[in-house]
C-alpha cells in the first residue's frame, strides 16, 4: 500500500517536470527533486525516466478519457452517449494538447510509447463502446446484434476514432472534427436502426 502511494506520488510530482521541460531535458534528478525523493528511492520504482514517462502519459490520457465516461448514461440514447463521449473526449485532447505541448511532441518522438499506451487504453474503450451498444439493444433503439458482433463493432468504432486521434496527435488538427465526428456517428446509428 506504502508502496503505491510512494508511486502514484513520483509520477504525479513527475508531470510539472515533463510540461516544463519534455522527455529528452528532464533527467531522473530533476524527478527526484520535483518529487521530493532521493534517487535510490527513484530507481527502486522506476529503472529509467522512460518509465516514469509512460505512467504520466498514461494518466494523461486517462484523464482525457475519464470526463468522457462520466457523461454516458444509460438513460441516454445512443446518438447523444456517441456524441456526448466523443465530443468531450475531442474537446479533452484538444485541451491537453495546449496545455501540454511536450507530451504530444514526446509521444510523437517514440512510436513505442505511444503504441503501448494505446494498446493500453483500447480495452477501456471497447468496454464504454460495448455497453452504448448494449443498452441501445435494451431500448430497442437499434436492430439485435449478438455478443460476438456487437465486441467486433465495438472494436472497429475504437479503432476508427483512435486513428483520426492519432492523426491528430502525430500529424496536427484535422479541420471540423467534431461535424466529421458528427457525421460519423449519424451513418453508424442510421446503419444500425430496424428501418433500413
Amino acid at each position: 500500500m506504502k508502496d503505491d502511494l510512494v508511486k502514484e506520488h513520483i509520477i504525479n510530482s513527475s508531470v510539472a517536470v515533463f510540461k516544463k521541460l519534455g522527455f529528452d531535458k528532464v533527467t531522473m534528478d530533476d524527478i527526484a527533486k520535483a518529487a521530493n525523493k532521493g534517487r535510490s528511492t527513484l530507481y527502486y520504482y522506476f529503472k529509467n525516466k522512460h518509465e516514469v514517462f509512460e505512467q504520466v502519459a498514461e494518466m494523461e490520457y486517462l484523464s482525457i478519457i475519464e470526463p468522457a465516461k462520466a457523461k454516458i448514461k444509460k438513460s441516454n440514447n445512443i446518438e447523444e452517449n456517441l456524441r456526448f463521449y466523443n465530443e468531450i473526449k475531442l474537446k479533452s485532447l484538444i485541451d491537453k494538447t495546449k496545455e501540454y505541448t511536450f507530451l504530444l511532441e514526446d509521444i510523437r518522438q517514440d512510436f513505442n510509447i505511444a503504441h503501448c499506451l494505446f494498446i493500453k487504453l483500447r480495452h477501456i474503450e471497447n468496454s464504454i463502446f460495448q455497453e452504448i451498444l448494449t443498452w441501445a439493444i435494451h431500448k430497442k433503439e437499434i436492430a439485435p446484434i449478438n455478443q460476438e458482433n456487437r465486441q467486433f463493432l465495438a472494436m472497429t468504432m475504437v479503432t476508427v476514432y483512435n486513428s483520426l486521434e492519432k492523426e491528430m496527435l502525430l500529424y496536427g488538427i484535422i479541420e471540423n472534427m467534431s461535424v466529421r465526428i458528427d457525421w460519423l456517428v449519424n451513418i453508424l446509428i442510421k446503419g444500425l436502426k430496424y428501418d433500413q
